[in-house]
């Protein structure tokens, strides 16, 4: 097996020789965010969206990135060079560090840690038939933070896989919020509706409301689980899938139940970016 590397607080190694102590408080208490990024053609895309949100987390969370963007994007081309993936995401990990009584954690010693992996894409008829999710009532913890706490998403990844969906639709039981790893987005009569509070900044999902406001009306605003369900179409975005048609949601089809003209343009235009950049 080919040897692989990552970063970790300062150096690059070779992954099987990488060493986390048993008292780091993101093991001990999951006190700890990420940020995942894909590349285009090999190449960081959208490094810099990604670098702000990871800082972003880590000061909702009393953390600091301990070192400079210019440093963590040396480290990242170093790493693609050295592992040589095909197209690849690239995973960002803070923790609080070493914390001998599992209580406290020095900021000025955090983990950190730099991993790459093989990207894996949604299968391409996703795209033209539409995806599924899975309603479920949850709002995460610390929602403005890209924590590494997906305990709800993996304890009910049989359930998502057994429906045939590709993830939960997380709401509070009057609003739509997110999806456990992605933003989701709701088409009525060619307004886009994104959901204004209590959910994660995406990277990919900003870019899309971007390219959507030279078309579309976009309205920042309380998604109500009636305004899902009611809606012409819904599509999800996220670092690794881009943009997906959502055709249902639990048992109810969403519009004509095949993915809307709104999704499919976007979805067009975000892939073209993802060209350019290769």
């Amino acid at each position: 097996m080919d040897t692989t590397y990552l970063y970790l607080n300062g150096d690059i190694i070779p992954t099987v020789e990488a060493a986390i102590s048993p008292l780091d408080i993101g093991l001990l208490r999951g006190y700890a965010v990420f940020d995942l990024l894909r590349t285009a053609g090999a190449r960081p895309f959208m490094l810099e969206e990604h670098l702000k949100r990871l800082r972003h987390s880590a000061a909702e969370l009393g953390l600091e990135v301990p070192v400079s963007d210019e440093a963590i994007r040396t480290v990242i081309t170093r790493l693609l060079e050295l592992n040589r993936h095909g197209e690849a995401t690239v995973r960002l990990v803070l923790t609080g560090g070493v914390s001998p009584e599992g209580m406290t954690y020095d900021p000025t010693t955090p983990t950190f840690l730099i991993l790459t992996h093989e990207l894996h894409e949604l299968p391409a008829s996703l795209y033209e038939t539409g995806a599924a999710l899975i309603l479920h009532e949850h709002r995460r913890e610390i929602p403005a933070a890209k924590t590494t706490n997906y305990l709800t998403m993996l304890k009910h990844r049989p359930l998502v896989n057994e429906a045939g969906a590709i993830d939960l639709l997380y709401h509070d039981g009057e609003r739509v919020l997110e999806a456990a790893s992605a933003s989701v987005y709701f088409v009525h009569g060619g307004t886009i509706l994104a959901p204004e509070r209590d959910v994660l900044w995406g990277t990919v999902g900003s870019l899309t409301l971007e390219l959507a406001r030279e078309r579309y009306e976009t309205r920042l605003a309380a998604v109500s689980l009636d305004d899902a369900f009611r809606a012409d179409e819904v599509f999800l975005t996220s670092t690794t899938r881009g943009v997906v048609p959502i055709v249902r949601i639990d048992d109810r089809l969403i519009g004509s139940g095949e993915p809307g003209p709104v999704t499919r343009d976007l979805s067009a235009h975000y892939q073209e970016l993802l060209t350019a950049a290769r």
